[in-house]
Protein backbone atom coordinates (compact mmCIF):
# COMPACT_ATOMS: atom_id res chain seq x y z
CA UNK A 1 0.00 0.00 0.00
CA UNK A 2 2.91 2.12 0.85
CA UNK A 3 3.49 2.38 -2.83
CA UNK A 4 0.30 4.02 -3.84
CA UNK A 5 0.60 6.45 -0.33
CA UNK A 6 3.70 8.12 -1.86
CA UNK A 7 1.35 9.40 -4.87
CA UNK A 8 -1.21 10.40 -2.74
CA UNK A 9 -1.63 14.06 -1.99
CA UNK A 10 -4.92 15.61 -0.97
CA UNK A 11 -7.33 16.48 1.26
CA UNK A 12 -11.18 16.42 1.29
CA UNK A 13 -12.88 19.70 -0.01
CA UNK A 14 -14.87 21.23 3.24
CA UNK A 15 -18.26 21.22 2.22
CA UNK A 16 -18.27 18.21 -0.67
CA UNK A 17 -20.05 16.08 1.52
CA UNK A 18 -23.35 17.36 0.45
CA UNK A 19 -24.20 15.98 -2.74
CA UNK A 20 -27.92 15.63 -3.72
CA UNK A 21 -27.76 12.02 -5.21
CA UNK A 22 -30.92 10.14 -6.69
CA UNK A 23 -33.03 8.02 -4.14
CA UNK A 24 -31.19 9.57 -1.40
CA UNK A 25 -32.73 8.29 1.86
CA UNK A 26 -34.38 5.44 0.33
CA UNK A 27 -37.88 4.33 1.41
CA UNK A 28 -39.57 1.35 -0.10
CA UNK A 29 -38.57 -2.14 1.00
CA UNK A 30 -36.76 -4.18 -1.50
CA UNK A 31 -36.54 -8.11 -2.23
CA UNK A 32 -32.57 -8.36 -1.93
CA UNK A 33 -32.18 -11.75 -2.97
CA UNK A 34 -30.26 -13.01 -5.74
CA UNK A 35 -32.40 -13.57 -8.44
CA UNK A 36 -35.25 -10.83 -7.58
CA UNK A 37 -31.87 -8.81 -8.34
CA UNK A 38 -32.14 -10.21 -11.62
CA UNK A 39 -35.33 -10.13 -11.97
CA UNK A 40 -35.98 -6.39 -11.38
CA UNK A 41 -32.95 -5.68 -13.03
CA UNK A 42 -31.59 -3.39 -10.53
CA UNK A 43 -29.14 -3.45 -7.90
CA UNK A 44 -29.56 -0.56 -5.51
CA UNK A 45 -26.44 0.17 -3.84
CA UNK A 46 -25.84 2.05 -0.35
CA UNK A 47 -22.87 4.35 -0.49
CA UNK A 48 -21.87 7.73 1.83
CA UNK A 49 -20.35 10.24 -0.60
CA UNK A 50 -17.68 12.65 0.76
CA UNK A 51 -15.17 9.68 1.25
CA UNK A 52 -12.10 10.61 -1.43
CA UNK A 53 -11.29 8.68 -3.31
CA UNK A 54 -13.88 6.22 -3.01
CA UNK A 55 -17.35 7.87 -3.30
CA UNK A 56 -17.40 11.47 -4.24
CA UNK A 57 -18.75 13.68 -6.51
CA UNK A 58 -16.93 15.63 -9.70
CA UNK A 59 -17.47 19.12 -10.67
CA UNK A 60 -21.15 18.26 -12.55
CA UNK A 61 -22.13 16.16 -9.70
CA UNK A 62 -21.53 12.63 -10.83
CA UNK A 63 -21.12 9.98 -8.52
CA UNK A 64 -17.35 8.69 -9.20
CA UNK A 65 -14.75 6.74 -7.44
CA UNK A 66 -12.98 4.12 -6.64
CA UNK A 67 -15.99 2.36 -5.09
CA UNK A 68 -18.24 3.91 -7.67
CA UNK A 69 -16.22 1.51 -10.53
CA UNK A 70 -16.35 -1.57 -8.35
CA UNK A 71 -20.18 -1.00 -8.51
CA UNK A 72 -20.48 -1.02 -11.76
CA UNK A 73 -18.49 -3.65 -12.69
CA UNK A 74 -20.54 -5.44 -10.45
CA UNK A 75 -23.65 -4.48 -12.08
CA UNK A 76 -22.15 -5.26 -15.43
CA UNK A 77 -21.19 -9.30 -13.87
CA UNK A 78 -25.19 -9.53 -12.90
CA UNK A 79 -26.20 -7.88 -15.77
CA UNK A 80 -28.20 -5.42 -13.70
CA UNK A 81 -28.25 -1.27 -13.88
CA UNK A 82 -26.83 0.32 -10.58
CA UNK A 83 -29.01 2.78 -8.56
CA UNK A 84 -26.66 4.42 -5.70
CA UNK A 85 -28.50 5.24 -2.40
CA UNK A 86 -26.38 7.89 -0.43
CA UNK A 87 -26.53 7.71 3.67
CA UNK A 88 -24.63 9.33 6.29
CA UNK A 89 -21.84 6.72 7.08
CA UNK A 90 -23.33 5.53 9.83
CA UNK A 91 -26.65 5.18 8.65
CA UNK A 92 -25.84 2.62 5.61
CA UNK A 93 -26.27 -0.87 7.57
CA UNK A 94 -29.77 0.40 8.86
CA UNK A 95 -30.98 1.09 5.86
CA UNK A 96 -29.65 -2.30 4.85
CA UNK A 97 -30.76 -3.91 7.42
CA UNK A 98 -34.28 -2.57 6.97
CA UNK A 99 -34.25 -3.41 3.09
CA UNK A 100 -33.90 -0.65 1.56
CA UNK A 101 -30.94 -0.95 -0.33
CA UNK A 102 -29.47 -4.11 -1.86
CA UNK A 103 -26.16 -4.18 -0.40
CA UNK A 104 -23.63 -1.59 0.62
CA UNK A 105 -20.24 -0.28 -0.99
CA UNK A 106 -18.71 2.50 0.89
CA UNK A 107 -15.11 2.07 2.03
CA UNK A 108 -16.72 -0.12 5.03
CA UNK A 109 -13.98 -2.16 6.74
CA UNK A 110 -15.00 -5.63 7.79
CA UNK A 111 -14.93 -5.90 11.78
CA UNK A 112 -16.81 -8.65 14.44
CA UNK A 113 -19.01 -6.35 15.27
CA UNK A 114 -20.31 -5.23 12.05
CA UNK A 115 -20.46 -8.59 11.29
CA UNK A 116 -22.73 -9.26 13.87
CA UNK A 117 -25.93 -7.63 12.00
CA UNK A 118 -24.27 -8.18 7.98
CA UNK A 119 -22.30 -10.36 6.07
CA UNK A 120 -19.15 -9.21 3.96
CA UNK A 121 -17.68 -10.28 0.95
CA UNK A 122 -14.49 -11.43 0.78
CA UNK A 123 -11.74 -8.25 0.86
CA UNK A 124 -11.65 -5.85 -2.05
CA UNK A 125 -9.26 -3.30 -1.11
CA UNK A 126 -6.74 -3.16 1.83
CA UNK A 127 -6.42 0.34 3.91
CA UNK A 128 -5.40 1.22 7.79
CA UNK A 129 -5.99 4.37 10.19
CA UNK A 130 -3.59 7.31 10.12
CA UNK A 131 -3.70 10.95 10.89
CA UNK A 132 -4.25 14.31 9.62
CA UNK A 133 -2.59 16.48 12.22
CA UNK A 134 -2.97 20.82 12.63
CA UNK A 135 0.43 22.28 11.99
CA UNK A 136 -0.29 23.84 15.45
CA UNK A 137 0.38 20.68 17.06
CA UNK A 138 3.88 19.47 15.37
CA UNK A 139 6.52 16.99 15.96
CA UNK A 140 3.39 14.03 16.17
CA UNK A 141 4.76 10.34 14.44
CA UNK A 142 2.63 7.84 16.49
CA UNK A 143 -0.69 7.96 17.57
CA UNK A 144 0.60 7.69 21.50
CA UNK A 145 1.86 11.39 20.74
CA UNK A 146 -1.64 12.91 20.13
CA UNK A 147 -3.36 10.60 23.74
CA UNK A 148 -2.69 13.52 25.94
CA UNK A 149 -5.51 15.38 28.12
CA UNK A 150 -6.45 18.45 26.91
CA UNK A 151 -6.50 17.34 22.91
CA UNK A 152 -9.39 16.88 21.13
CA UNK A 153 -9.57 13.92 18.14
CA UNK A 154 -12.35 13.75 15.82
CA UNK A 155 -13.85 11.10 13.94
CA UNK A 156 -16.70 10.43 11.69
CA UNK A 157 -19.02 8.57 13.81
CA UNK A 158 -19.86 4.73 12.83
CA UNK A 159 -17.07 4.56 11.00
CA UNK A 160 -14.07 1.84 12.02
CA UNK A 161 -11.78 5.44 13.06
CA UNK A 162 -14.63 5.56 15.83
CA UNK A 163 -14.26 2.73 17.06
CA UNK A 164 -10.14 2.58 17.32
CA UNK A 165 -9.81 6.33 18.30
CA UNK A 166 -12.79 5.40 21.46
CA UNK A 167 -10.84 1.79 21.94
CA UNK A 168 -6.76 3.39 21.54
CA UNK A 169 -7.30 6.69 22.57
CA UNK A 170 -7.02 6.54 27.15
CA UNK A 171 -6.52 10.51 27.50
CA UNK A 172 -7.55 12.01 24.72
CA UNK A 173 -11.13 13.27 23.63
CA UNK A 174 -12.57 11.74 21.20
CA UNK A 175 -15.41 13.68 19.31
CA UNK A 176 -17.58 12.12 16.69
CA UNK A 177 -19.33 14.03 14.03
CA UNK A 178 -21.63 12.92 11.38
CA UNK A 179 -19.42 12.66 8.44
CA UNK A 180 -15.28 12.64 7.48
CA UNK A 181 -15.76 16.81 6.19
CA UNK A 182 -17.09 18.00 9.54
CA UNK A 183 -14.41 16.35 11.25
CA UNK A 184 -11.78 17.77 9.24
CA UNK A 185 -13.54 21.27 9.63
CA UNK A 186 -13.10 20.82 13.12
CA UNK A 187 -8.57 20.67 13.28
CA UNK A 188 -8.82 23.54 10.37
CA UNK A 189 -11.11 25.76 12.99
CA UNK A 190 -8.29 24.71 15.34
CA UNK A 191 -11.10 23.12 17.49
CA UNK A 192 -9.39 19.68 17.28
CA UNK A 193 -5.79 18.40 16.92
CA UNK A 194 -5.97 15.79 14.60
CA UNK A 195 -8.85 13.52 12.46
CA UNK A 196 -8.32 9.94 12.76
CA UNK A 197 -9.06 8.64 9.39
CA UNK A 198 -7.96 5.58 6.88
CA UNK A 199 -5.11 6.26 5.03
CA UNK A 200 -6.46 7.64 1.50
CA UNK A 201 -8.40 9.82 3.55
CA UNK A 202 -5.88 11.79 5.43
CA UNK A 203 -3.35 11.97 2.11
CA UNK A 204 -6.06 13.66 0.17
CA UNK A 205 -7.13 16.03 2.99
CA UNK A 206 -3.87 17.04 4.01
CA UNK A 207 -3.22 18.20 -0.23
CA UNK A 208 -6.44 20.21 0.02
CA UNK A 209 -5.63 21.57 3.58
CA UNK A 210 -1.45 21.42 3.55
CA UNK A 211 -1.38 25.25 4.76
CA UNK A 212 -3.01 24.14 7.74
CA UNK A 213 -2.15 20.56 7.94
CA UNK A 214 0.22 17.63 7.86
CA UNK A 215 -0.27 14.08 7.39
CA UNK A 216 1.50 10.59 9.41
CA UNK A 217 -0.01 7.88 6.60
CA UNK A 218 2.15 5.38 8.42
CA UNK A 219 -0.83 3.30 9.34
CA UNK A 220 -1.16 2.35 12.96
CA UNK A 221 -4.16 -0.07 12.17
CA UNK A 222 -4.99 -2.80 9.32
CA UNK A 223 -7.82 -3.10 7.97
CA UNK A 224 -9.92 -4.94 5.10
CA UNK A 225 -12.63 -3.26 2.78
CA UNK A 226 -15.57 -5.29 2.40
CA UNK A 227 -19.15 -5.51 0.26
CA UNK A 228 -22.06 -5.67 3.00
CA UNK A 229 -24.88 -7.38 2.14
CA UNK A 230 -27.93 -8.40 4.18
CA UNK A 231 -27.52 -10.92 7.14
CA UNK A 232 -28.26 -14.46 5.91
CA UNK A 233 -28.33 -14.08 2.29
CA UNK A 234 -25.79 -17.27 1.47
CA UNK A 235 -27.26 -16.78 -2.71
CA UNK A 236 -26.28 -12.67 -2.93
CA UNK A 237 -23.35 -13.33 -0.63
CA UNK A 238 -22.22 -16.00 -3.03
CA UNK A 239 -22.63 -13.97 -5.88
CA UNK A 240 -20.99 -11.15 -4.19
CA UNK A 241 -17.83 -13.02 -3.66
CA UNK A 242 -17.48 -14.95 -7.00
CA UNK A 243 -17.25 -11.30 -8.51
CA UNK A 244 -15.30 -9.69 -6.13
CA UNK A 245 -12.23 -13.01 -6.61
CA UNK A 246 -12.90 -12.37 -10.70
CA UNK A 247 -12.98 -8.83 -10.52
CA UNK A 248 -9.40 -8.14 -8.26
CA UNK A 249 -7.75 -10.58 -10.67
CA UNK A 250 -8.95 -8.56 -13.61
CA UNK A 251 -7.32 -5.88 -15.62
CA UNK A 252 -10.15 -3.67 -14.94
CA UNK A 253 -9.32 -3.28 -11.02
CA UNK A 254 -5.67 -2.42 -11.76
CA UNK A 255 -6.79 0.44 -13.84
CA UNK A 256 -9.47 1.34 -11.30
CA UNK A 257 -6.54 1.15 -8.64
CA UNK A 258 -4.09 3.34 -10.50
CA UNK A 259 -6.32 5.60 -11.37
CA UNK A 260 -7.99 6.43 -8.11
CA UNK A 261 -4.53 5.88 -5.97
CA UNK A 262 -1.70 6.02 -8.18
CA UNK A 263 -2.03 8.52 -11.40
CA UNK A 264 -4.88 10.41 -9.74
CA UNK A 265 -5.99 11.61 -12.98
CA UNK A 266 -9.28 12.52 -11.78
CA UNK A 267 -8.09 15.59 -9.26
CA UNK A 268 -9.16 18.09 -11.47
CA UNK A 269 -12.45 17.03 -11.72
CA UNK A 270 -13.99 17.34 -8.86
CA UNK A 271 -14.47 20.52 -6.66
CA UNK A 272 -11.12 21.04 -4.49
CA UNK A 273 -12.70 23.48 -2.39
CA UNK A 274 -10.36 25.14 0.21
CA UNK A 275 -11.35 27.51 3.76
Amino acid sequence: MKHYLKKIAAVVAVGMLTLAVAGCGGGEKKDATADAIKKKGKLIVGTATGYYPFEMADKNGQLVGFDIDVAKALGKELGVEIEFQNYAFSGLIPALQAKKVDLVIAGMTITDKRKEVVDFSETYFKSGQAMLVSKKYPGVKKWEDLDKKGNVIAVSMGTTADQTASKMFKNAEVKKFDGSALAGLEVLNGKAVAVIHEVPWVAIYNRMNSEATYAVLEPFTTEELGIAVPKGNAALLAEVNKFVKKYKASEEYKKAYAYWFVDMKWWDSVPQKKK
